[in-house]
């Protein structure tokens, strides 16, 4: 009984720490999203890439995106790559920036 209370408990953290990367994800899309302005209607997106990437700070986390981009007036594609920078807080984590090359 004690083993399945401790493999409980061990699934029950690593459900948690999964969903807390899913937010962090996130986060960091909807930023790209407008810091590359990708809600204007003229623009079509799509997103060949996210992963974890080396933070600033020992104690931040940091999100690469990969994102192609096409305009839709000038039939154009460009290809961007962004890195979302995240520092720590008592709570959670906070964007401290998106730069997007």
């Amino acid at each position: 009984m004690k083993k399945l209370l401790v493999l409980a408990l061990l699934f029950a953290s690593t459900t948690a720490h999964a969903g807390r990367i899913k937010e962090v994800i996130i986060m960091a899309m909807d930023d790209v999203e407008e810091t590359l302005s990708l809600q204007n209607p003229d623009f079509r997106y799509v997103v060949k890439g996210q992963g974890f990437t080396e933070a600033d700070d020992s104690t931040g986390t940091a999100i690469q995106t990969i994102v192609e981009v096409r305009n839709l007036i000038t039939l154009q594609s460009r290809e961007w790559t962004c890195t979302t920078q995240f520092h720590k807080t008592p709570e959670f984590f906070d964007i401290t920036y998106t730069i997007c090359k």
